[in-house]
């Protein structure tokens, strides 16, 4: 068969590739994984599964009935996740992520010709075969107008009531409607104002498999979107860079009901083997460190899913209203800085030009709690973006916390960027004070003379006064205490679960940092550690935490590895 697409082969020439390991297939595996031999093999494996998977699958597929399925031209995609080892909650407000790629997601596509999108799955169990056509998952006979507004109602559309909401139809509810976001947002950037296509976007026959632990904060469903992304491209020779495949993806995302930003699909796209990215947005900017000799990276799964989808929407979007809300607030209340106060990032000593003690002055201005009234009658002259915001997430019972919430991301975006230097430096100590800093600021618990207490993560009127008193002190010790960096703030996303795993980890010899993974609310944390205790991390793991719960020990020591990819061989 003639091939139409860069990098489509049959089926059966890229078995053949697979199974011959001095293949240039298996060379291009080679500076994806690094020299990490094991990971080159797993990724053999794993595409070899998926190609036989699509081959079955897709063998009486009356589409392409007049051919054997062997000799059908595919396409295969790769993606990743990642672990964000310090700058979390932030890429949305403008600070900058230090993450890692790690795991593998394998897409074998197939274009078709018809707007019929075909999504499998190897594990079939777990993630049910799905299917939708293009034009009848689109508005018909209109442009959407507000990519943003139409993914709302139709998050509402698709939300069940609490009592229909079943695990099975929620994971397959989960995997599709990741699918569904690059498809859909792709061929509605090519829709004209009366509803017809500019371009149609072809449909696909799909089988995906990967290694990304769903719902555990390791970014698998950005991974999926970018996977379905790239594979959009490549199948419809769209010339599009891939900074803006990245924003795409992340406004595609949008569908599924969260409001992050882009820094996951930036670290899927450009991760590199055993490097740490430092990746700024708005606008992008991605810098690579050699990951510190002599360290590992254990990420360690509390088992806890935390489902975007269902509760722990919540909690993210709401946090995010909250940073909107303060931002609007200090705007409002500090003109004179209103210029410079684009994103929360700028509530920077050097980007305003003053000290540390006027930050705090600026966020002691914030409401510690408001409700959804106190929000309004603070913000009348925002009354329909405050609505807007309400529409992403259920009113929280305790209020917005927008006080503590806005203190951890303008001292986390300092964190952030602390970290190259540090890297490059050698300073692994200040490297593992700042990711403990950071998971404080989401802490829900802490140890207390061996016992585990609720977190107080409030910053008062007096707390913040002792902080400028401090800073005006005079004394090294207590300048040092009260700087911007050293306050954790209060996000408060972790469960006592994650803060079990963090407190095991630190108590044992080598750890240098640890704090949880992604979004929160469940999932993994990542922990820092000399190479030589890395075994030990995971045994006290298995014998405190795993072992008393009867779960499986899933913890293990994760390698750093390139990104995104359609394999051309």
């Amino acid at each position: 068969m003639a091939v139409e697409i860069p990098g489509q082969r049959p089926v059966s020439s890229w078995i053949e590739l697979l199974k011959d390991t001095g293949s240039a297939f298996h060379k291009r595996l080679s500076q994806i994984c690094g020299d990490n031999d094991d990971l080159r093999t797993e990724a053999a494996e794993m595409c070899l599964r998926t190609l036989q998977a699509f081959a079955k699958a897709y063998d009486s597929d009356r589409h392409h009935a007049r051919l054997r399925q062997e000799d059908r031209g595919v396409i295969i995609v790769r993606s990743i996740g990642r672990v964000n080892l310090l700058g979390t909650h932030i890429d949305h407000r403008g600070g900058s992520v230090n993450p890692i790629g790690v795991k593998q997601m394998w897409l074998v596509v197939q274009p078709r010709d018809d707007d019929l999108v075909l999504a499998k799955n190897v594990e079939a169990g777990r993630f049910p075969n799905e299917q939708f056509r293009i034009s009848q998952a689109l508005p018909a006979g209109k442009k959407i107008r507000n990519w943003d507004a139409w993914c709302h109602d139709e998050f509402a559309k698709r939300k069940p009531h609490p009592a229909s909401l079943l695990p099975s139809k929620t994971a397959a509810a989960t995997w599709s409607n990741y699918i569904r976001a690059a498809v859909l947002y792709f061929q509605h950037l090519s829709t004209k104002n009366d509803g017809t296509f500019a371009r149609t976007i072809k449909g696909m026959n799909m089988m995906f498999y990967g290694n990304i632990p769903r719902a555990a904060g390791l970014s698998s469903s950005s991974a999926l979107v970018m996977l379905v992304a790239e594979a959009i491209v490549r199948i419809n020779d769209l010339n599009i860079e891939r900074a803006d495949l990245i924003e795409h993806a992340g406004f595609a995302e949008w569908y599924v009901g969260t409001r992050g930003g882009c820094s996951d699909h930036a670290a899927i796209a450009f991760s590199k083997p055993n490097t740490i990215l430092h990746i700024t947005a708005f606008p992008l900017t991605v810098d690579s460190i050699p990951f510190p000799a002599g360290y590992s990276v254990v990420l360690a799964n509390s088992l806890v899913e935390a489902e975007k989808q269902t509760g722990a929407r919540n909690a993210f979007n709401s946090r995010v209203a909250a940073y909107e809300f303060g931002l609007m607030m200090l705007r409002k209340n500090f003109p004179q800085y209103a210029d410079k106060l684009e994103h929360l990032r700028d509530v920077n000593p050097q980007k305003l030009g003053v000290d540390q003690a006027e930050i705090y002055r600026i966020v002691k201005s914030l409401p510690a709690s408001a409700s959804r009234e106190d929000i309004l009658k603070l913000l009348p002259e925002h009354k329909q973006q405050v609505h807007h915001l309400f529409r992403s997430h259920d009113q929280p019972e305790q209020g917005y916390h927008i006080r503590q919430i806005c203190l951890y991301g303008i001292a986390e975006c300092i964190r952030a960027d602390m970290i190259p230097q540090c890297l490059r430096t050698g300073d692994m100590k200040t490297f593992g004070q700042l990711i403990c800093i950071s998971h404080d600021g989401d802490r829900v618990t802490k140890l207390v003379d061996g016992k585990r207490v609720p977190a107080d993560n409030s910053y008062p009127a007096a707390r913040l006064d002792a902080l400028i008193a401090d800073l005006q002190s005079g004394i090294p010790q207590r300048i040092s205490r009260a700087s911007l960096w050293r306050q954790s703030g209060g996000y408060n996303v972790s469960l006592p679960q994650l803060d079990m795993l963090v407190d095991m980890a630190i108590a044992t010899p080598g750890v240098i940092g640890a704090g949880l993974v992604g979004a929160g609310m469940g999932g993994c944390i990542a922990v820092v550690v000399e190479d030589k205790h890395a075994r030990r991390v995971i045994e006290n793991m298995a014998e405190q935490y795993y072992r008393p719960r009867n779960l499986p020990v899933e913890a293990h020591v994760v390698t750093a590895v390139g990104g995104l990819c359609t394999i051309d061989v």
